[in-house]
């Protein structure tokens, strides 16, 4: 069976294939959920072949008219020995894009439940393409299976029922670095492929003629509605809170900063940055919150400052936190609310420029608004900065607060000039 299905054949270019697929993910620094999330992402482009080369060996099996004929083996036992090699084939390629995110992300181990159930969903994808080899001709079933995966796990998250991507045990917006995979996403999609893995050997044959096709239908009919309640409790990003017993915090000039492991291991990516730029800022006098953390939240709130590092790099790194300083306000997600948004990137980029950002990002990011300020309202921004830079402390904070002040009631300021 192993020297003559294709899936044998298909191994080492799909391999290559969704190796090179990963490489082109962004994924957050260090963070093994983050990668194997990512790395399942490649399930909508290579389950395919899994499902055609299993139809394959139905449509073998069937013109040769083995499967009709007198044997001594069961049909569940066939079935899974015919199936073998494309289950293989699935398993080689997903356990091959985790392994090599996890290494291309510096993400450590991968994240074992995401893994299980996408092996679980390539199982009902081969069933499903043998079903298919089974019933339909082979110039219908190699295509359609093709097609079919990619329409499955690439075309319905594209829906407006965005709930609906959870079903299939792809996980690809997951997770942020202060996020966990949603247990009801994993639930979702494990009901969901369990359930095509019984009704598809049933349609098989694989199980004894018991069942009636009414019950076989209402079995996946009812899969499908305890999975979307599941599903349908998550929202569109399958993630939760990460447990905050897990950050690690310490004093950084009277300021607490608080690390997920991953950002504040062994390679200290983005402690000693963080430091330096506390530092600076509490020399500049300027006012910070008292407690800068990774924890999931929507916005800096309070005394706290919520930091979304994504990029390791310190201008990256300056520019999470001038977002984080300049957050957009509540009263702006209200509904028919005329507030521009303006005022938050000027705040935005003399937080940066404070940090001593560097032109080249400033450019990236404040770019058009650089180059016609008066456009907007705005006076010339690097003079702006610059007077700012120049006032004195009282000067400098009372312009910080009087700008912060107007942005969290969603109202431009009429004069940014400092007083």
């Amino acid at each position: 069976m192993l020297r003559i299905s294709p899936a044998v054949w298909l191994t080492l270019p799909t391999l290559i294939l969704s190796i090179l697929y990963v490489t082109k993910a962004t994924y957050s620094n260090n963070y093994g959920v983050a990668a194997t999330a990512g790395a399942t992402s490649s399930m909508a482009f290579l389950v395919g072949f899994v499902a055609m080369t299993a139809a394959w060996e139905a449509a073998r099996l069937r013109r040769g008219g083995i499967w009709d004929a007198p044997h001594t083996r069961s049909r569940l036992e066939i079935t899974i020995i015919a199936v073998t090699p494309s289950i293989l084939l699935g398993a080689v390629f997903l356990f091959g894009t985790v392994v090599a995110a996890s290494v291309y992300g510096q993400a450590g181990m991968p994240e074992i439940r995401m893994v299980v159930v996408g092996f679980i969903a390539i199982c009902a994808w081969s069933l499903v393409g043998f079903l298919a080899g089974l019933r339909l001709p082979m110039s219908v079933s190699l295509p359609s299976m093709l097609l079919a995966p990619f329409l499955w796990f690439a075309f319905v998250p594209a829906l407006p029922v965005e709930w609906l991507r959870h079903l299939s045990g792809m996980y690809r917006d997951c997770c942020r670095i202060g996020a966990d995979i949603a247990p009801a996403a994993l639930l979702a999609g494990l009901i969901m492929n369990v359930t095509i893995i019984v009704v598809a050997l049933y349609a098989i044959g694989a199980f004894r003629r018991r069942w009636s096709r009414i019950a076989a239908t209402a079995m996946l009919v009812t899969g499908f509605i305890v999975s979307s309640a599941f599903a349908w409790s998550v929202g569109p990003i399958p993630e939760v809170a990460r447990d905050q017993s897990a950050l690690r915090c310490s004093t950084v000039s009277a300021v607490e900063l608080c690390l997920w492991p991953e950002h504040d291991g062994p390679t200290q990516l983005f402690r000693p940055t963080l430091t330096a730029l506390i530092g600076e800022l509490a020399r500049q006098e300027l006012p910070i919150p008292g407690r800068w953390s990774e924890e999931l939240a929507g916005s800096t709130s309070g005394d706290t400052l919520s930091l979304d590092l994504w990029k390791s790099d310190p201008d990256a790194i300056r520019w999470s936190i001038a977002q984080g300083l300049a957050p957009w306000p509540a009263c702006s997600k209200i509904p028919n609310t005329s507030f521009s948004d303006i005022p938050i990137d000027v705040l935005r980029g003399w937080w940066f420029t404070a940090m001593g950002g560097s032109e080249a990002m400033l450019q990236e990011n404040l770019g058009w608004l650089i180059a016609e300020p008066s456009a907007f309202g705005v006076p010339p921004i690097k003079e702006l900065y610059r007077a700012v830079g120049a006032a004195s402390v009282t000067s400098r904070v009372s312009w910080l607060e009087r700008l912060t002040s107007l942005i969290a009631e969603c109202q431009s300021p009429d004069d940014y000039s400092v007083q």
